[in-house]
């Protein structure tokens, strides 16, 4: 139960602010992380310092836990510079008495670089980044060479001495790889999204027209053969005006579901306008994609979009063209598109497979070979 608790509220603490910049979300992440770890060492290391038997050492841990959680809040409310500037002045101070307690080689030094790390991935400007950087490097080295040993001295064996500098050489160790195993997992999180979101229709879910055309253009520089299924939602208009626009978006999404639930594992869907959708079938004939859109229509009739008790009934018009029959991608889906007008201009809920392939028969229709229901005409 404890674990469950603790689990909820870590990740409650790592979901970023409503209205937090997208850009800065991973940061935000980072450095929860950091703030979160860094805590939970600081808990690890009480034991040591009772040990070492320094009150000092002990007071100033307890007291950068207390920072590193003020660090949290403060992160939380995206005060992000404060945040980290107060979390680094308390864990440079811990560093820098810790040495000058227990003398040289114990090993404090090396969180001066986890520190440093820390500073050069944060959202500070360059000349901050650098003011700070070069004014820890300096400290560093001023610790090391004049202040480590001025008030103390190691005061238990040489072999213990090993053990503290190998534990801090460790954890400072656990601490930098941490870091940047953090910024890779969230780094990738947040490039996934972002070419989600550049790649998939916002509403629907579904590849949106540049992604989709891209797939298909993919398909045809590959010459592999395909068919193209240009499909539109029939009387889709009147759904808007009669339930409302939510309603529409709830039968856009009702059908990019059916549809990508109906395409095989290859197929590619993509949201191309309003209420019309491309298909692409890799390796199909046109009896098998005749098929598709046969099963397609079925489903649709059999699980039409609800609003509570409200069945919402959609009908499809649909053009369908091979790859073979154009050359170019272009003119295969202007001639996908023909289909189309022709199959809504014929009477609509119907697939058009033939006609079309002159621009005069795309007013006509008496070109068309209609699929209506599951009779070829």
């Amino acid at each position: 139960m404890l674990y469950r608790v603790i689990q909820r509220s870590w990740l409650k603490l790592l979901r970023p602010p409503v209205g937090l910049a997208v850009e800065r979300q991973r940061t935000y992440q980072v450095f929860m992380q950091i703030y979160l770890f860094a805590s939970l060492a600081h808990i690890a290391f009480v034991p040591v310092l009772v040990w070492l038997d320094s009150l000092l050492l002990q007071l100033a841990n307890l007291a950068c836990i207390a920072i590193n959680l003020t660090a949290i809040s403060l992160h939380r409310h995206c005060r992000f510079s404060a945040a980290l500037l107060i979390k680094i002045l308390a864990i440079v101070t811990l560093i820098t008495l810790g040495g000058m307690l227990m003398g040289q080689h114990t090993g404090f030094e090396y969180y001066f670089f986890v520190v440093l790390f820390e500073i050069l991935i944060s959202e500070m400007r360059r000349r901050y980044k650098l003011l700070l950087g070069l004014s820890l490097l300096v400290l560093s080295l001023v610790s090391v060479n004049a202040l480590y040993g001025t008030w103390g001295h190691w005061p238990h064996s040489e072999a213990s001495l090993r053990v503290l500098h190998s534990l801090n050489l460790a954890c400072a160790g656990i601490l930098f790889a941490y870091i940047i195993l953090q910024m890779h997992f969230i780094t990738e999180r947040t490039e996934l999204r972002f070419r989600t979101d550049a790649s998939h229709d916002s509403l629907t879910g579904v590849f949106n027209r540049r992604a989709i055309f891209e797939r298909a253009d993919a398909l045809w520089q590959q010459g592999t053969g395909f068919s193209l299924l240009l499909l539109d939602a029939d009387h889709f208009k009147s759904i808007n005006d009669s339930h409302g626009h939510s309603a529409g978006d709830q039968v856009l999404r009702h059908l990019a579901r059916l549809l990508d639930n109906t395409l095989r594992d290859g197929d590619s869907i993509g949201r191309v306008g309003g209420e019309e959708f491309l298909v692409l079938l890799p390796g199909t004939s046109r009896h098998e994609s005749q098929s598709v859109a046969h099963r397609l229509r079925h489903q649709l009739a059999e699980q039409p979009c609800r609003l509570d008790a409200l069945a919402l009934p959609v009908t499809l018009s649909m053009g369908l063209a091979q790859s073979h029959e154009a050359t170019t991608l272009r003119d295969l889906v202007e001639l996908a598109d023909r289909r189309l007008y022709l199959a809504k201009s014929s009477g609509r809920d119907q697939l058009v497979i033939e006609g079309g392939e002159e621009v005069t028969a795309y007013a006509g229709g008496s070109a068309a070979v209609r699929v209506a229901g599951d009779s070829l005409l």
